[in-house]
């Protein structure tokens, strides 16, 4: 499941990006509201919208009821992230549906608290590095060196895994699942351990495998892999 953030601003939307991947969020993003209607039709996995109220061409207000008024999408909850706190504003994204706000400046632990309460069953990227380095008692930049590590570990299997599934072949992988998983596991991956899990059940079904439930399971194993890779080579300094 995805967040997509809609922020004219820049930095403002860099801050937003960086707050949710480094605490284990997927995040598109979109510097205008056309743009978050066009990733809108074509990512159906996202979940959750954060969007500024002033932005040129199209407000947050208008867009808000654009959404709304597409049945696909009516139901996809908003958080309101503006400077503009006045009751009219307010008034008007109640009456769109809309019941979670923050004003600007943005701070960090009240976003990823409404996000929380608003997807309580979000199962995590990887969960934020700040906890998982105090669980493991390393300071920042210790545990930085085993997030390189493992972005290594994982750049070698997502080569693997790309070359067989080239191949049509969805079994006798060199892929080192059991280090996957370990490695995984330490670092709270969820939604790769997730899959694993998933592979595991499928792999012990003698009767029920196929070709095409093992090249599924490989093909969003592959996915995660990379949303993975990429959310270990975020600084934890940001």
């Amino acid at each position: 499941m995805s967040i997509l953030i809609v922020e004219d601003n820049l930095i403002s939307l860099k801050i937003l990006d960086i707050n949710l991947r480094e605490n284990g969020y997927e995040v598109v993003t979109a510097p205008d509201p056309k743009e978050a209607l066009e990733l809108l039709e074509a990512i159906p996995k996202i979940k959750l919208i954060v969007t500024d109220i002033m932005m040129p061409e199209m407000d947050g207000l208008e867009f808000i009821a654009k959404v709304k008024a597409n049945a696909k999408w009516k139901k996809l909850p908003f958080i309101i992230i503006s400077a503009m706190s006045n009751k009219k504003t307010v008034k008007k994204a109640i009456a769109l549906g809309c019941q979670h706000f923050i004003v600007k400046p943005v701070q960090s632990q009240q976003l990823l608290k409404m996000v929380r309460n608003i997807l309580p069953h979000q199962r995590l990227i990887i969960r934020s590095k700040s906890q998982n380095a105090a669980q493991m008692g390393l300071d920042m930049a210790s545990y930085q060196k085993i997030c390189t590590l493992f972005g290594e570990m994982l750049k070698k299997e997502l080569m693997v895994l790309e070359k067989e599934l080239g191949k049509g072949k969805y079994k006798d992988f060199s892929l080192n699942l059991k280090q996957l998983r370990e490695s995984a596991t330490t670092l709270s991956a969820e939604r790769v351990l997730d899959v694993l899990d998933d592979l595991d059940s499928l792999a012990s079904e003698d009767g029920k495998r196929s070709v095409w439930n093992f090249t599924k399971y490989y093909e969003l194993l592959l996915e995660e892999m990379k949303l993975l890779h990429n959310a270990l080579t975020i600084s934890v300094d940001l």
